[in-house]
This record gives structure tokens, C-alpha cells and sequence, in this order.
């Protein structure tokens, strides 16, 4: 049953799993505020519905996403309040209340990494392409998370030299937890959903899991980071 449809994401269902979309192929899928605000609430519709037991978030057209769009025309208030929307779809993806999968074919790079790493787990396919570039910009971004999945020697790699990852490396790093043909993309990651969700016990682990891990305490540090990046950064162009 197809859930609901906008310009820029698509959401349908299979069986008790609501596929989200992000579609602005023309841009790979990159994230403005239009689109942060669309997926946002397709993620809360979502959440809300009866008949959903878990969720998997993907792009179009064989591609992820492209990260933020930086093409985006908007003031500097607009691109703080856009950030703003980064952290609360992340926090929202992070601490959703149904299990949650990211299907990455293609282009998986920075808001995109962002937003998969928030996910509970991740399945690939030969084509993805994993690239946290925040250290090119100045960006303080993705030492939250990306540690508690790949260990801090690998998220220093990641982070420090903005490389590109693919599939098998991303895979042996241990940031994907499935690799898998670009035909059983979808297949197999509502069958991890599924799985996740047969459990009773599964929401109730990931909370302990964050909880023993610190997921709030780092969230808070980098959100800390973020905003003193700002600060400064709004002191350079005066």
C-alpha cells in the first residue's frame, strides 16, 4: 500500500515495513530544507501508524544520498535553522521508536552517512560509497556516532582524512552490517527490519545499549562542537 507520495520523498508500504525514500535524483538525493522537512515528517507518519513494525530509509534510483546541498540558495540564518534540521532528524532517526534499516547503493556521503549511521543497522550493495567529508570543511561532524560502529581507529580514518570508503572496506570496518546484490537491496533489509521487530525486547535493548554507551552524552558533545563551529565561523565573515 503506497503510504504517501511528495515532490521529494516517497514513502510506501511492504507488508508491516514503511519504506521512506529520499528522491531529488536530478541533486543525488541531496538534503535541503524542503526535503529535511518532508522526511522528517514521513518518519513520523511513519511511527504513528498502526500497521508498521519497523522502517527503511533509502534513496532513489540506485543512490543514498549526496549529503547536505550546498547548492541551497538561503541566508546564514536559514542555513543555522537548516543545521537545526540535520540534528533533529538525526535525533529523531536515533531514537525512533521502531527498529530501523538503511538500504545505501550508491553514494552514501555526509548528511547521507549522517543519517544511515543513525539508522540501527545497515545493509550495502557492491556500489556504495561511504564519505564523512566534514574534515575537509572544518566541519565537526560524525564523532558521535561513527566510533560506536566502527571503533575510534577506523572513525579516525573516516574522519580525519574525508576519504571515500567502499562497499567491502565500509563492510570489513563493520559501518555496513550486510552486503548485498543491488537487486536484493530492499529484499533483504525489510527482511532485517522484520527480524529486528519479531523481537519484543529489541527497542528496549537498543535503549540500554545507547544508555550504556553514552549515545546522549556524545550527541550532546558534538551538538556542542557544531554550534561552537558556528560561532566561530560567524566571527570569520563578521
Amino acid at each position: 500500500m503506497l503510504r504517501g507520495v511528495t515532490e521529494v520523498v516517497r514513502s510506501r508500504q511492504v507488508g508491516r515495513v514503511a519504506v521512506v525514500e529520499l528522491h531529488r535524483p536530478q541533486v543525488r538525493h541531496a538534503m535541503d530544507t524542503h526535503l529535511l522537512d518532508e522526511l522528517i515528517e514521513a518518519l513520523r507518519s511513519a511511527a504513528r501508524a498502526g500497521d508498521t513494525d519497523a522502517v527503511v530509509v533509502t534513496g532513489s534510483g540506485g543512490c543514498f544520498s549526496s549529503g547536505a546541498d550546498v547548492s541551497e540558495d538561503i541566508d546564514r540564518a536559514a542555513a543555522q535553522a537548516r543545521m537545526g534540521k540535520f540534528g533533529a532528524l538525526y535525533e529523531l532517526v536515533a531514537t525512533y521508536p521502531l527498529p530501523t534499516v538503511a538500504a545505501i547503493s550508491g553514494w552514501c556521503i555526509g548528511g547521507g552517512a549522517e543519517l544511515a549511521s543513525a539508522c540501527d543497522l545497515r545493509v550495502g550493495t557492491p556500489s556504495a560509497s561511504i564519505r564523512f567529508p566534514g574534515a575537509a570543511y572544518g566541519v565537526p561532524a560524525g564523532a558521535a556516532r561513527l566510533p560506536l560502529l566502527v571503533g575510534l581507529s577506523h572513525a579516525k580514518d573516516l574522519l580525519m582524512t574525508a576519504r571515500t570508503v567502499g562497499a567491502e572496506e565500509a563492510y570489513r570496518m563493520g559501518f555496513l552490517n550486510r552486503l548485498v546484490a543491488e537487486d536484493q537491496i530492499l529484499g533483504e533489509s525489510a527482511a532485517l527490519a522484520v527480524v529486528m521487530a519479531s523481537n519484543p525486547g529489541a527497542i528496549t535493548q537498543k535503549r540500554a545499549l545507547d544508555e550504556v554507551n553514552g549515545v546522549s552524552e556524545r550527541l550532546y558533545a558534538e551538538n556542542r562542537a557544531l554550534r561552537r563551529w558556528q560561532s566561530e565561523a560567524r566571527g570569520l565573515m563578521g
